[in-house]
C-alpha cells in the first residue's frame, strides 16, 4: 500500500510540474497600456542585423506620435534587399521599402513587425511587396510570437486529465490488490 501511495504522490508532483513548465508567462506584462512594440528581423537571419530587433524592440507612447528609425545591416556576402511589414500600422516618414534605413511613426495602437530582407552579393535585389499590411488585435496576440496564447487553459486541461487518468489507475491497482489478496 506504502508504494501505491508513493507512486500517487509521484505522479501528482509530475502533473503539477508539468502543468506550471506549460503555462506561458505574457510577454506584454511589463509593457505600459499606451506603448506599443516595434522590432524587426533579419530574413535569412544570418543575413544581416537589424534595429530595433526582436530581442531589444523599439517603444513608442501611442499619443506622442514618436518615430522610430528601422535599421537594416547586411553581413558580410550579403545585400540588403528590401523591408515588409508583417503586422502594424505606420506611415513612412523617411526612405522607403528598398532603403536600408527607414524612419516610420506609428497610427494605431497595434505592434509593429518589419522583415528586413537580404540577398546575397551576387543574387538580384526582389522587389517589395506592395500588399497591405494585417493589423492585429493588440489584446489577443503576442508582440513577440504574433500568434494568440492560450496555453495556461491548455496547461489546466492536461493537468485535470493527468489526475483524472492518475485517480482512474489508483481505483484498478487498489482493486487488483484486493482480488489478489
Amino acid at each position: 500500500m506504502k508504494k501505491v501511495l508513493s507512486l500517487i504522490f509521484a505522479l501528482v508532483l509530475m502533473c503539477c510540474a508539468v502543468a506550471s513548465v506549460s503555462a506561458e508567462i505574457s510577454p506584454t506584462a511589463s509593457i505600459p497600456q499606451n506603448t506599443i512594440i516595434i522590432d524587426a528581423i533579419p530574413v535569412p537571419g544570418e543575413a544581416g542585423n537589424t534595429t530595433p530587433d526582436i530581442n531589444n524592440p523599439g517603444r513608442v507612447e501611442i499619443s506622442s506620435g514618436e518615430v522610430v528609425t528601422l535599421t537594416a545591416t547586411p553581413s558580410k556576402g550579403y545585400k540588403f534587399s528590401h523591408w515588409e511589414f508583417i503586422y502594424g500600422e505606420f506611415e513612412i516618414i523617411e526612405g522607403d521599402l528598398t532603403t536600408p534605413t527607414i524612419v516610420i511613426r506609428p497610427t494605431g495602437t497595434s505592434n509593429i513587425r518589419a522583415e528586413a530582407h537580404f540577398v546575397k552579393i551576387d543574387d538580384d535585389v526582389t522587389a517589395p511587396s506592395s500588399k497591405p499590411v494585417p493589423t492585429l488585435p493588440q489584446d489577443s496576440t503576442s508582440p513577440i510570437t504574433g500568434t494568440a496564447s492560450n496555453n495556461s487553459d491548455t496547461a489546466i486541461l492536461f493537468a485535470m486529465s493527468a489526475v483524472v487518468i492518475m485517480a482512474v489507475a489508483t481505483v484498478v491497482v487498489l482493486k487488483k490488490k484486493q482480488t489478489n489478496a
